[in-house]
């Protein structure tokens, strides 16, 4: 690790992330898929979809906006010509989308998830993955799969890019153990100015 940054292993390929402080005392490395580059996501798109494809799934659902990208290069790798994107923005479109709130660490305040009541038919009783770009607390994933769920999906699995540290597994619950990552991040304590990995939240 460099003063601000944190190399990866990335599905068998170091990444370099740079050390963003959430406070005073706590930072985070941060992935930013949409900045990583079209072969980037066609490599993770790939590799996830090799670690979710003896789960055959339907259809993938990602969530806007980090987890688009990730959706699509897996959708594109399993074969998969549709997929589903839960939204956060109230398009004009979404007035009567199904919704779940949701408070994520990298996002001030809360937020909505929505589907389009368009989008039912595309999970309902089908072999749903969802997929995102880093579960964190977990708050994220778990509205994201529960309001798949309320539309009539049968979560089969979940992909994510990284893990980062722990906490997400309580928020999970038991689909905790659903979770698929292709590399793991620690969690940061910041003193002087220094970021040192916080033990509990390795591997």
């Amino acid at each position: 690790m460099t003063p601000d940054h944190y190399i990866v292993d990335i599905a068998g390929e170091p990444v370099r992330l740079p050390l963003v402080p959430i406070n005073d005392t706590f930072a985070i490395s941060l992935l930013m898929v949409i900045d990583m580059g079209v072969r980037f996501g066609e490599r993770i798109g790939k590799a996830m979809a090799e670690k979710i494809r003896d789960l055959k799934p339907d259809i993938i659902v990602g969530t806007a906006t980090l987890g688009i990208p990730v959706a699509i290069e897996v959708s594109r790798a399993l074969g998969l010509d549709q997929y589903v994107i839960l939204q956060k923005s109230p398009k004009i479109h979404l007035r009567d989308a199904m919704r779940r709130e949701v408070v994520s660490v990298t996002s001030s305040g809360s937020q909505r998830l929505l589907l389009d009541r368009a989008a039912i038919p595309l999970v309902k009783g089908k072999r749903v993955v969802v997929v995102d770009d880093v579960v964190a607390t977990g708050s994220s994933l778990a509205a994201s799969v529960a309001l798949a769920r309320d539309a009539g999906a049968e979560i089969v699995g979940i992909g994510v890019i990284l893990t980062e540290g722990h906490d997400w597994k309580a928020q999970l619950g038991a689909d905790a153990a659903l979770v698929q990552g292709l590399g793991h991040i620690p969690q940061f304590d910041v003193k002087d100015g220094v970021a040192t990995p916080k033990p509990e939240t390795l591997a």
